[in-house]
């Protein structure tokens, strides 16, 4: 790592990388869309397994290969973001899995296979081999393993000064296999050695006496890791642990570590499992005979590492230009969670608690990985909120004239943080998402899509869709009626009050737009969101539908479904009238202030909305007096109230009560919309409470309402 300008004092320094996720293939679909067999092998099929309970690809017949994405051209993945794989296997035999990359040095074939090795120049031109264990283990055939790899890294134990620049498909070699969910992205990471302290360890091993554990410039050629630990003493008799009281780590369960050794070296990892304390102990070797397994009398899972590549040296199989020393840094990854599944299947982890080397050699960059969270489709997928500050995945696609720019800015009127595009008005164009390449969003997922905006002149929103009869751009605008098909463009109009300065959010079933002008078309997948115009963004998420449940928009003239649940005046009504500013029907409260109350639903009872399936509430009011409503909602913590009033700041929970301000200016005697994330809400006060359900929308102050919407 580079030198740090200052010392860290702290044992523990948290990284949060971009988590953005790409799934390939999850099976779930039903089909086998993006494979391809070479040779006369058996085609690909789509089958259910019981094992897993779910849809997974079945590769049998012939040994392959088979192709998902490919090494060039338009097929690639072509994947310029994500640089660490993950996918899940059941095998029986011998395999070979591929994964072809576009480097600054051409193309390169990372590949993986059962051996206990790792050949870092490898007879296939481009290959890098680092073997995966578990030839002649009988514990890795028959059993659904998970296998995580660092792209970048593989690259750069045989290459340090090659880059990766985009990751293009994945190919499987072999005996009959199941395969599932194939996912390129980028791991949260916790790093507990950069490098920055000998202070960070401990000599937990000083027999015989001598040990020293310091802190050097990497000797390395360009010196590229910066500082990093040196431990020195006498081989494997002596141990040194890094940070023995700070892990308990009990999120993340892949580790990684950097090292140059130029001897055998082993490095110990104390966890908690359901069983009890175990050990897990790596260490080299450079044999081909089964390595592994529990040892210790049960108290040590053991597992061989990569051989000869990571002690200095190189056999035979280090062809080309290597010599018979191997200088080069060499990164190790492993999942922790599957080596213990390997040899204790019914065994799990809890926590990680220490790392301890024992060996003399330079060791940098320690630190635990997240898995792969497979996005769930009944789930937003949120694009943009603001909210990191950054304007990460935007670019201008069109800057003639020159000067349009993107700004993460704080909004008062919305009190949150949104993108702000500031241009020549039309001609200039922005972009979130891509229309093809590596940055397109490819969710194959969504259906329909949401968005706020607050615009003050033209602007024509384009969401790009891939459909079974090519690309089609869905543009909106400012204007009142539905303008068709025209190309590969289908024109829709969302209200000439559109961009009437305001906040406001558009809801669009794409699925529903499409088939309106080509009923016999189908989408494929979303890819981006692009706009023209100046003004500014927030909220662009994706979703299956857009089904919202309107509760109330007065439209019936009646006020069926209100009560009233407090009547202290004696003189409480609700009304169905006619707004003169809004335009159309609207309810009216009248009271005596907040000592009367209304409600729309039910706290108890069959009359409650008992609504689990929306996340969030939006409704319209204006107020000049005093307000405070109530959301009632139930969660994993039991009955709760989420309260709004006319006030600056949030107060938090209070018993059943969540408080949070809506602004001063809430009741200010106009028309006004608000939104709330009900389970961000939720879990902004309490963060380990989760939303169930919305049962009502309750009010004390009078004033009128409208558009009381769940979605």
């Amino acid at each position: 790592m580079r030198r740090l300008n200052s010392i860290l004092f702290i044992l523990l320094t948290v990284v949060t990388f971009s988590t953005a996720t790409t799934v390939y293939e999850d099976a779930e679909d039903g089909t086998t869309d993006g494979w391809r067999v070479q040779t006369d092998s058996n085609e690909p099929r789509n089958v259910y397994s019981p094992s897993t309970d779910s849809r997974v690809i079945r590769l049998a017949g012939g040994g392959g290969p088979w192709i998902l994405g490919a090494v060039s051209g338009n097929l690639a993945w072509n994947n310029t973001t994500e640089k660490t794989i993950t996918w899940s296997m059941y095998m029986g035999d011998r395999y070979t899995v591929y994964i072809p990359v576009t480097t600054t040095h051409g193309t390169r074939y990372l590949f993986y296979n059962d051996l206990p090795k790792r050949i870092l120049r490898h007879g296939l031109d481009g290959g890098i081999l680092h073997g995966l264990g578990g030839y002649r283990h009988a514990e890795y055939k028959h059993v659904w393993r998970t296998y995580t790899r660092d792209l970048e890294a593989d690259l750069k134990d045989s290459e340090p000064d090659n880059e990766l620049i985009s990751v293009n498909g994945f190919i499987y070699s072999g005996a009959d296999v199941s395969l599932d969910n194939i996912i390129l992205y980028n791991p949260k990471e916790t790093i507990y050695e950069n490098g920055s302290g000998a202070d960070n360890w401990t000599i937990s091993d000083n027999d015989p006496a001598g040990a020293t554990v310091v802190t050097v410039i990497d000797p390395q050629g360009a010196k590229v890791q910066g500082d990093v630990i040196k431990l020195e003493g006498n081989g494997l008799d002596n141990a040194y642990r890094l940070n023995s009281n700070s892990w308990n780590n009990t999120t993340q369960s892949i580790i990684q570590w950097k090292s140059r050794f130029f001897e055998t070296y082993s490095v110990s990892i104390n966890v908690h499992t359901t069983e009890g304390i175990r050990e897990l102990l790596y260490t080299n070797s450079n044999d081909y005979i089964p390595s592994g397994g529990i040892i210790n009398n049960g108290a040590t899972i053991w597992h061989e590492m990569g051989g000869r590549s990571l002690m200095g040296q190189n056999g035979w199989e280090q062809r080309r230009d290597f010599g018979n020393i191997n200088y080069f840094w060499q990164t190790v990854t492993r999942d922790l969670k599957q080596d213990i599944r390997d040899f204790e299947p019914n065994n799990k982890l809890i926590s990680v608690d220490s790392f301890t080397v024992m060996g003399s050699g330079l060791i940098d960059d320690v630190k635990m990985l997240g898995r792969a969270i497979i996005p769930n489709p009944n789930e937003d997928t949120i694009y943009e909120d603001a909210e990191d500050g950054n304007t990460d995945g935007w670019q201008v696609y069109d800057n003639n004239p020159e000067g349009a720019t993107i700004n993460n800015i704080y909004d008062e009127g919305r009190r949150s943080r949104v993108i702000e595009l500031t241009g020549n008005g039309l001609n200039n164009g922005y972009e979130i998402g891509r229309r093809r390449g590596g940055a397109k969003w490819n969710n194959q997922n969504h259906k329909a899509i949401s968005w706020s905006m607050n615009y003050s002149e033209p602007f024509a929103v384009y969401v790009a869709i891939e459909t079974t009869n090519g690309a089609r751009y869905m543009k909106y605008q400012p204007v009142d009626n539905d303008g068709g098909k025209s190309d590969n463009y289908i024109l829709f109009g969302i209200g000439t009050d559109a961009n009437n300065g305001t906040w406001q959010t558009f809801n669009r079933n794409l699925e529903e737009d499409l088939h309106k002008f080509e009923p016999d078309n189908e989408i494929v997948a979303i890819h981006a969101f692009l706009i023209r115009g100046s003004g500014r963004i927030d909220d662009i998420k994706t979703m299956m539908v857009y089904s919202p449940i309107v509760y109330e928009d007065a439209e019936n003239g009646d006020t069926n479904g209100w009560s009233i649940y407090e009547n202290n005046s004696g003189n409480a009504i609700v009304r169905n009238v006619e707004d003169a500013t809004k335009g159309d029907r609207v309810i009216e409260l009248s009271g005596q202030g907040r000592t009367d109350g209304y409600i729309l639903g039910a706290i108890w009872g069959e009359n409650r909305w008992s609504n689990k399936n929306h996340k969030r509430i939006r409704w319209s009011m204006n107020y000049n007096e005093s307000f405070k409503i109530y959301i009632s909602v139930r969660t994993t913590n039991g009955h709760r109230y989420i309260r709004y009033s006319a006030t600056d700041g949030d107060e938090g929970l209070s018993g059943e009560y969540i408080r949070i301000g809506l602004g001063a200016n809430a009741d200010d005697g106009t028309w006004r919309t608000f939104e709330r994330n009900l389970a961000q809400d939720i879990s902004n006060a309490e963060p380990n409470n989760e939303l169930l359900d919305i049962d009502a929308f309750m009010i004390r102050g009078s004033g009128r309402l409208d558009d009381i919407v769940a979605y």
